[in-house]
């Protein structure tokens, strides 16, 4: 387990977890879709499917882990149904079908197919950070995080967090970081970044595997492209994307940090989510307080 996108939200408001917490994640638990359901998403367990806790606590850090199950219906397949039904109304009875009927027709067509549909199945994982009062969750798209806080704010009943983002605008800060070939302390440049011009039909410049001081791309920066993307390394530990919305992208941990990890011989499930989520918090917790501090000059 290791999370692979960052997403941060930070409560308005003194937050604690309920005493029966456990109890509360229990009466939100994944179920199955049933034979007409075209999606189930709730609360399972870090440890996996055996283990009946739904969450784990460590210094004052709580992790959870959500399950999705979508039924796959494929657009064209529908479609096709959809034409062969109207094709046969038009033969049949020589008349036009209009928009409407179409819709019901697809409607009927996908509430028979549902039970015979394949499912897939993802995991949403996230944790509490109560020492920082922050949800951190592992998503790349902000919906799905939105998915996650909605499931919950309906297991607590209320959820007063918003999501993290500096005062200043993100791209003109780490426009100045790539046009002054300086990055605070502990972060250095990595070897990827974006550039767009402000305007709506203006150029985009994607850089990859680049010395990102190079005179040319210095040169866009000159002319008024915008940093939208930016990789950066922290404490030779994190590699990462920093995106305008305060998301990071593609993270991943260093050769250096995962030396520095004892390996343990032969983990249960338990004891390899306990020693990932040991690793996970403290690392990212400590990014977070870095990150927050180079945008703002200030602690979080």
């Amino acid at each position: 387990m290791w999370f692979r996108n960052l997403r941060f939200y930070r409560f308005s408001d003194t937050f604690a977890l309920p005493e029966d917490f456990e109890n509360q994640l229990q009466d939100y638990l994944f179920k199955p879709c049933g034979r007409q359901d075209q999606s189930s998403f709730g609360w399972c367990s870090p440890f996996g499917a055996d283990n009946a806790l739904l969450t784990h606590s460590l210094n004052n850090c709580h992790l959870l882990c959500a399950r999705r199950e979508e039924k796959v219906l494929p657009a064209t397949v529908v479609n096709a149904e959809v034409d062969e039904k109207v094709r046969q109304i038009q033969e049949t009875e020589g008349r036009p079908v209009n928009r409407k009927e179409k819709q019901n027709l697809k409607e009927d067509l996908v509430h028979q197919m549902l039970p015979q549909a394949f499912s897939r199945f993802r995991l949403s994982w996230g944790y509490i950070d109560l020492t920082r009062q922050l949800i951190v969750i592992d998503e790349s798209a902000a919906n799905r995080a939105e998915d996650f806080l909605g499931l919950l704010r309906s297991t607590l009943g209320s959820l007063p967090v918003q999501p993290v983002s500096p005062a200043e605008s993100i791209e003109l800060t780490l426009t100045e970081w790539l046009k002054s070939n300086h990055v605070p302390n502990p972060f250095e440049f990595g070897d990827e970044a974006e550039l767009k011009a402000p305007q709506q039909d203006g150029g985009i410049l994607r850089c990859k595997n680049e010395d990102l001081s190079r005179e040319d791309i210095q040169a866009h920066l000159t002319s008024g492209k915008q940093v939208t993307r930016l990789g950066l390394t922290w404490q030779e530990h994190i590699d990462f994307i920093i995106e305008t919305d305060f998301a990071l992208k593609r993270v991943k941990a260093t050769d250096m940090l995962m030396d520095e990890q004892d390996d343990l011989v032969d983990p249960t499930a338990e004891q390899k989510v306990d020693a990932d989520f040991m690793l996970i918090s403290a690392q990212v917790g400590q990014l977070y307080d870095d990150l927050v501090r180079a945008f703002t000059g200030s602690d979080a």
